[in-house]
């Protein structure tokens, strides 16, 4: 006789913690410490959103139309309410415009420590004052907290301004090029306006026909990708003179068309692609040109071609937009060509086009087009 044995189990404790719990535990913090929790109630969009959220931990939420809200949840209410309106109010205005005063007295007494952005700054939005050693330090004209002296401070700067550039364009006139990355480059700009003042025919003068305002006014005949603007802020002392000189010599170009009211020394790039110079135009003059002899026997056999495989070329007399196109093509070499008003074409020339004609008409009728 088999035995069973029955194992005794432990009834279970009761589950000690609920959601209601943690909900009425929220409850209790808010109504202790308003301060430390966001009400949302009049600001937020959707109506799912918590009203109140803790400010340290914005996971733990409150609802007010929750189904654990407390009974008393409206005394709360006007109980929080309360106690935001009796706290005091930090003046947050009042601070940001002494801390924007001290700024601006800060910029009067040591200008020096400030970058000045008005002329070179790109946004509008953007600072017109920022701090050297730190860019959050920023200051905006058009704020609602300058000072009443802002007016007098701007036309100090920009006389400090003023004078310190005509101090600097003084200092590199009369002590010339020094080392540095930007004197690195006057240097090598000075160098190409002293070749452009010592050797004029070598440069393209462009100022008068250049058709886009960034196109550099000067441009090497022999490297085109030397150029000079008069623009640069790296100018020559002698530019006036050097422009000066450059109108004056108008009169003796050696490679211009018509002279107008201001002449150039040197021909302009537009001048040199739609005027050879004369050494070119001699030099066309001199090549030999083939006589209608030469020209008959050379395209002898092209025309032979055409009239014996005619289906070897492409017909382009009814398709052609150009006049001066090609009237006959090889199919597998575009280079090779005929023209039918070609003086060097042979006597039966005619015969050839009438056969062709009737065949372009026989075809036209057998695919029931138009010819």
């Amino acid at each position: 006789m088999s035995v069973r044995k029955v194992q005794s189990v432990r009834p279970l404790e009761p589950c000690r913690w609920s959601k209601r719990d943690d909900i009425l535990a929220n409850w209790d913090a808010l109504r202790a410490n308003p301060e430390q929790w966001y009400d949302n109630r009049a600001r937020k969009t959707n109506p799912r959103q918590p009203d109140f959220v803790r400010k340290d931990d914005r996971s733990v939420a409150i609802w007010i139309d929750g189904r654990d809200a407390p009974e008393n949840v409206a005394d709360l209410l006007a109980e929080f309410d309360a106690a935001r309106q009796e706290a005091p109010r930090t003046n947050r205005g009042g601070d940001r415009k002494a801390d924007e005063q001290v700024l601006w007295e800060n910029l009067r007494n040591h200008p020096e420590e400030w970058y000045d952005n008005r002329a070179r700054k790109t946004n509008p939005r953007a600072p017109d004052f920022t701090r050297r050693d730190d860019r959050s330090a920023a200051l905006w004209c058009d704020s609602y907290n300058a000072p009443e002296w802002l007016g007098e401070l701007i036309e100090e700067l920009d006389i400090r301004r003023a004078n310190f550039a005509a101090q600097r364009q003084q200092q590199q006139q009369s002590e010339g090029v020094s080392s540095g990355a930007g004197d690195a480059r006057r240097a090598e700009e000075w160098a190409k306006w002293e070749s452009l003042r010592n050797n004029p025919n070598d440069w393209f003068d462009n100022r008068n026909t250049k058709a886009n305002e960034r196109q550099p006014d000067f441009r090497r005949k022999d490297d085109r990708m030397v150029a000079l603007w008069l623009t640069s802020r790296n100018l020559p002392p002698y530019i006036n003179d050097l422009l000066a000189e450059l109108d004056a010599r108008g009169g003796d170009r050696r490679y211009s068309g018509a002279q107008g009211e201001q002449g150039y020394p040197q021909q302009s790039e537009q001048q040199y692609q739609e005027q050879p110079y004369p050494q070119q135009r001699e030099e066309r003059q001199r090549q030999p040109r083939a006589s209608n002899e030469e020209r008959a026997a050379r395209e002898l056999p092209l025309w032979e071609s055409l009239r014996d495989n005619p289906e070897q070329w492409f017909d382009n007399r009814r398709t052609k937009i150009n006049p001066r196109a090609p009237d006959f093509k090889r199919k597998d070499d575009r280079n090779v060509a005929l023209w039918a008003t070609s003086y060097a074409a042979p006597d039966w020339a005619p015969q050839v086009l009438e056969m062709l004609d009737e065949r372009q008409a026989q075809r036209a009728a057998a695919t029931g087009q138009q010819y």
